[in-house]
Parts: C-alpha cells; sequence; structure tokens
C-alpha cells in the first residue's frame, strides 16, 4: 500500500505540479531571470509555485472530537472539507498572496498537508521537479506560452491537460 501510495501521489504531484510551475515561469519571465542567476531560489520556487498553484484543491477529514472552529462547534465525527488552493492565498498569511514570488520563502502552506496527512509524494515530487528544473535552467533562456493552455478536468486536483510552450534555448 506505501509503495502504491508512492507511486500514484508522486506521480500525479510530480506531472500536475511540474507543468503549474513551467506555466508560472512561463508568465513571469522576470521570475524566471532571478531563477537562472540564482539556482539557490529553486526550492524556494518551486514552493511558491505550489503555494500559488497546488495541485490538490482540498482534502477532506473526520473531526475526532467536539471541536470549536470560527465561532461555530463541529460535532464529534464531523466532516469537514479543507480549501487548499483558497488557503495559500489567506491574505493575513501571505503578503500580496495572489503574486507569484519565488524570494517569498512559503513555510506553512497547507499543499502537501502537515504531520501525519502529510503527502507520501511530496519529497519525490519536489526532488523530480528540482531535477528538471536544473537541467532546464541551463538550457532554456526563456519559456513562452505559445498557446492556451487547458485545465485537466478533476473535482480534486489542479493541473493542466495541456501546456503549449515555445522555448528559447541558452
Amino acid at each position: 500500500m506505501l509503495l502504491r501510495a508512492f507511486l500514484s501521489a508522486g506521480i500525479d504531484t510530480t506531472v500536475f505540479g511540474l507543468g503549474n510551475v513551467l506555466h508560472l515561469l512561463a508568465r513571469h519571465p522576470d521570475a524566471y531571470d532571478k531563477l537562472r542567476a540564482d539556482p539557490e531560489l529553486l526550492r524556494a520556487a518551486i514552493d511558491e509555485a505550489m503555494r500559488v498553484e497546488p495541485v490538490a484543491q482540498q482534502v477532506f477529514r473526520t473531526t475526532a472530537r467536539e471541536t470549536a472552529l470560527g465561532g461555530a462547534t463541529l460535532a464529534d465525527n464531523y466532516k469537514v472539507m479543507l480549501l487548499i488552493g483558497s488557503s495559500n492565498r489567506d491574505p493575513r498569511q501571505w503578503p500580496n498572496a495572489d503574486t507569484f514570488d519565488i524570494e517569498r520563502r512559503p513555510r506553512g502552506t497547507l499543499t502537501f498537508g502537515a504531520g501525519i496527512h502529510g503527502c507520501v509524494g511530496q519529497v519525490i515530487a519536489r526532488l523530480e521537479i528540482e531535477a528538471l528544473l536544473t537541467v532546464l535552467m541551463k538550457r532554456v533562456r526563456r519559456f513562452h506560452v505559445a498557446g492556451t493552455p487547458e485545465l485537466y478536468l478533476n473535482n480534486t486536483l489542479r493541473g493542466l491537460a495541456t501546456l503549449p510552450l515555445a522555448i528559447e534555448t541558452a
């Protein structure tokens, strides 16, 4: 079961995460220039992209006991849906929350869950995205969106079915 979780979670997170990162870098060429000039920003850039465009948009949890939340009382065994995409853009937590800023250190996002509910595939996904972007930064001077990207239609995941890019080589 653990191996299956690694493989399935890692694949979705990697494929959709990479597409979302590339789409953001193509739309923000100044950020890509900064990244190429300072590859030490790569991990922060990936985390920031995952904050702005998280692959998983929602998770469901069940309360283990009666719980107070935002002025309401939730009963024991109550079903709760957490909207990750929304929480990662909370302006109380993230100044200029809608801005993609690769110099931001986005700690505390809910992109990959937390604690015992953390995504098992997150380490693999980050590593694969980082490895691919490391190679691309050496060979690609600029990404350009070369058409209209299409969202992959799914109830819980946010990713692209297509991302037409034109590439300028370095």
